[in-house]
């Protein structure tokens, strides 16, 4: 295949089929786990395409996912895009009307379900008329669901429509800006709002996170994929790796401590992406299980979706020899903004390790290709000193230039390309971004801003929580007062008194919160992060 000036996926994606033969992915679903070597991955891709052209694919139509990270999975992200058609994975964790309500705009005739998924598949079939082909990821259960299904509807087996198809010979040629995936994320007027990616942008995220400065991800690396695939593209991890030759373990929908933990010693994993509450959960399976898995090849690990507390950074640090890398995006720029490794300069690199770590917990400097900027509540720029904090605005080669579907949170992108984020945020003299929180979260009080996240941060690290939220609570005189929402580890007790003694050295009384409430759990929303929407509604109850 020649490449031509085009940026495509097509001459990007399959690269490791012959640069790293030897190498490819290892999919771990409930019925088996299988390894796929680079060249079949390309030979699996070209046998879909074909079984899709034969059900009438056409260029630009929408392909819908309903599933978890594995093999199959990946056929369709390799497959679907490079035929010219749009991938469109959904999140399973979302209910029948938030999917149904995308699939009005998207309009998928063809959706991968996952076996263990059939039963929202088929509600999605009745709800849907449109839909014509449901391709099933995996044998069928033997509790799958014989619903009344819809006359124009089939279901077919993924490996039966692959064996039964001669792979095509050839790729089509594209133009560059032809869009390659959706994703949908939910709105702050709480309608989901999709953002539609292009081939060139998907390709320049893909090459960055390549970069020494991003991730260090090499075709000698093994990727553990714990960031769902239906998640922002999976982080474009499938692609990167398949550009790379690096492994990929895929952990399908099993992401249990232990199970990761597992999967990290057994397949000699070197570096994995997931949320914050994912590596406290990894931490706190070590501690109760000393000795009983090997880290030693682990070189760092990725922390997006939410802030890693320093206390998480130093333990990963000192304990296990693992850097932890922070990292910061939005499903609006494809979706990798920032990153954050201990040292990415000469002068960094001379830093002593303490003053290195607390770099690693802010976001960190914008890829090459993307630009940060702070501004006023007027627009106009502040200053990059490190602690003036603004409304932080995004711009560059993957940003998205506005929603795929009418939407009101569509002011966002500014006529100049610039998106404002929801964030507020500084900029020191390096360059380097931290958030300070979102502002929807942010709490006033008194005529003063108190920032949650900073609050988060501090009582996260404290010995007894397990997982911590601060939210505001209305307050007839102040305006709003933080609260904290608390789990704690087995054994543990605190109270507020005691939590407000140990913030006394770094925030003011009138920021410290007032009130301290003991649950079972922190609520998350279907990508891992705080759902303090749900917290806010019990003050309220």
């Amino acid at each position: 295949m020649v490449p031509s000036r085009r940026l495509l996926l097509k001459h990007l994606a399959f690269r490791a089929g012959t640069i790293a033969p030897l190498g490819g992915l290892i999919s771990t679903a409930p019925d088996g786990t299988v390894e796929v070597g680079w060249p079949e991955v390309v030979m699996r891709a070209r046998r879909l395409a074909a079984g899709l052209l034969a059900r009438g694919l056409r260029a630009g139509e929408r392909v819908g996912t309903l599933a978890f990270n594995d093999h199959r999975h990946a056929d369709a992200y390799f497959a679907v895009p490079c035929l010219g058609a749009t991938l469109h994975p959904i999140n399973v964790r979302w209910n029948l009307q938030e999917t149904s309500t995308v699939l009005e705009h998207t309009r998928d005739r063809i959706l991968f379900v996952d076996a263990g998924l059939m039963t929202r598949g088929l509600e999605l079939a009745a709800t849907c008329p449109w839909i014509e082909y449901i391709v099933r990821f995996g044998p069928p259960l033997d509790d799958e669901p014989d619903n009344p299904r819809p006359d124009t509807l089939e279901i077919i087996d993924h490996e039966t429509l692959l064996d039964a198809a001669e792979p095509i010979a050839a790729w089509p040629d594209l133009e560059e800006d032809a869009l390659m995936g959706m994703c949908s994320t939910s709105g702050t007027t709480g309608i989901p709002k999709t953002v539609a990616y292009s081939h060139r942008t998907t390709c320049l995220q893909t090459m960055a996170l390549g970069l020494t400065d991003c991730m260090r991800l090499s075709g000698r690396d093994t990727v553990l994929a714990i960031v769902p695939m239906f998640h922002a593209l999976g982080w474009c991890f499938p692609y990167a790796c398949g550009m790379l030759g690096a492994g990929l373990v895929l952990p399908h929908r099993d992401l249990r401590p232990e199970r990761i933990l597992d999967l990290i010693t057994d397949h000699g994993v070197t570096t994995s992406v997931a949320v914050p509450t994912v590596w406290n959960a990894v931490l706190a399976a070590l501690d109760a299980n000393p000795g009983r898995w090997n880290l030693d090849h682990v070189d760092r690990v990725v922390s997006g979706g939410a802030a890693p507390t320093e206390g998480m950074i130093r333990r990963f640090r000192d304990e296990h020899g693992v850097e932890v890398i922070h990292s910061w995006g939005m499903t609006e720029i494809n979706p990798v903004g920032t990153m954050s490794p201990a040292a990415t300069t000469r002068e960094e690199a001379g830093f002593e390790p303490d003053r290195r770590l607390r770099h690693q917990t802010v976001a960190g400097r914008p890829l090459p290709g993307l630009a940060v900027e702070i501004v006023d509540e007027e627009g106009l720029p502040l200053p990059h000193d490190g602690t003036t904090t603004g409304r932080l605005l995004v711009s560059g080669w993957w940003v998205a230039e506005d929603y795929a579907f009418d939407h009101p949170d569509g002011d966002r992108f500014g006529p100049d390309g610039r998106l404002d984020t929801g964030d507020v945020a500084s900029i020191d003299d390096r360059g380097r971004m931290a958030i300070r929180d979102r502002a929807k979260d942010m709490i006033k009080s008194g005529g003063e801003w108190i920032s949650s996240l900073a609050l988060e941060r501090a009582i996260g690290d404290f010995p007894e929580i397990e997982g911590c939220a601060v939210v505001g609570r209305p307050d007839d005189r102040w305006g709003e007062r933080p609260v904290v929402f608390a789990s704690l580890h087995e054994g543990a007790s605190l109270d507020v008194e005691t939590v407000r003694d140990r913030l006394d050295h770094d925030f003011e009384s009138w920021q410290r919160p007032d009130e301290l409430l003991i649950i079972d759990s922190i609520p998350l929303t279907s990508t891992g992060k705080i759902d303090k929407k749900t917290l806010r509604a019990g003050l309220r109850t």
